[in-house]
């Protein structure tokens, strides 16, 4: 298991899903931790449940709002003393007919999965780059790697962010400061619960896609994500990580060896 004694980390999107299994799987490797988000009472709840060596603090932050994002890093440096790592986990969800996208609707996903995730990248960047050294994961999306129907403005932001990881690799990487991404597949989480329930997404169909045949919990992304901040990824930057299960690596069902991937 991935040791993180002493690191000081951000997490933001730290108070469900993904964020909230990442903080708590680096607060338990022993990492003080700061979790953001826009639901104080989600966040305390997190804080309250952390288990380890480390330690897990709260900070309400809104990324779409960049005085948010500035008083957000100032208390994070603050409270640890300076910033070793960021997971950037925060982001929204956009589902329908991209006839039907609006302008309003297009640049509420971009403003926050894409300009806000550069917004925080930028201000936690600067303090890394004062010290030398810093990892930073964000979250991307197998969206970032082609076409999603139905989901224009969020793949769209996804794979910003993605080109985003490579550049600031290629620009930081010299100044001691890596970025990577971390490519999830289909997670079991609240919004994706609620698109099945909502009858826009088949779980049995996803499930059957997927080569190692179910759904991925949040906790499957703690170990990866720990790696990608720690020192066994010293030479890793600019790198997507898929933890898809192995979704990119299937072209699709076309005879009887493909057609149901979860059964023989």
């Amino acid at each position: 298991m991935i040791d993180l004694a002493g690191r000081r980390i951000l997490v933001t999107g730290g108070g469900s899903g993904i964020g909230r299994a990442i903080a708590l799987g680096a607060c338990s490797a022993g990492a003080d931790v700061v979790i953001a988000g826009r639901r104080t009472g989600v966040l305390d709840e997190v804080a309250a449940a952390a288990s380890g060596s480390g330690r897990i603090s709260a900070v309400p932050a809104d990324i779409g709002d960049a005085a948010s994002v500035t008083a957000l890093v100032a208390a994070c440096r603050k409270r640890l003393d300076g910033i070793d790592g960021l997971v950037h986990a925060a982001g929204v969800h956009s589902i329908g007919e991209s006839l039907a996208l609006d302008d309003e609707e297009l640049e509420r996903v971009l403003q926050t999965n894409l300009v806000g995730a550069f917004r925080v990248t930028r201000e936690v960047g600067r303090v890394m780059l004062e010290a030398g050294a810093g990892s930073i994961v964000e979250i991307a999306s197998l969206s970032s790697y082609g076409g999603f129907p139905g989901r224009l403005a969020y793949a769209v932001s996804k794979a910003g962010l993605l080109e985003m990881t490579r550049t600031l690799a290629a620009e930081w990487g010299r100044r001691g400061v890596r970025i990577n991404a971390l490519v999830p597949g289909f997670v079991r989480t609240a919004i994706q619960d609620s698109l099945i329930e909502r009858g826009l997404l088949d779980v049995e169909a996803l499930e059957a896609r997927t080569p190692l045949g179910r759904r991925a919990e949040a906790d499957d992304m703690v170990q990866p994500a720990l790696f990608l901040l720690s020192d066994a990824a010293r030479f890793v930057t600019g790198h997507g990580l898929l933890v898809d299960g192995g979704w990119l690596s299937f072209v699709g069902p076309v005879d009887r060896y493909s057609g149901t991937v979860s059964r023989p």
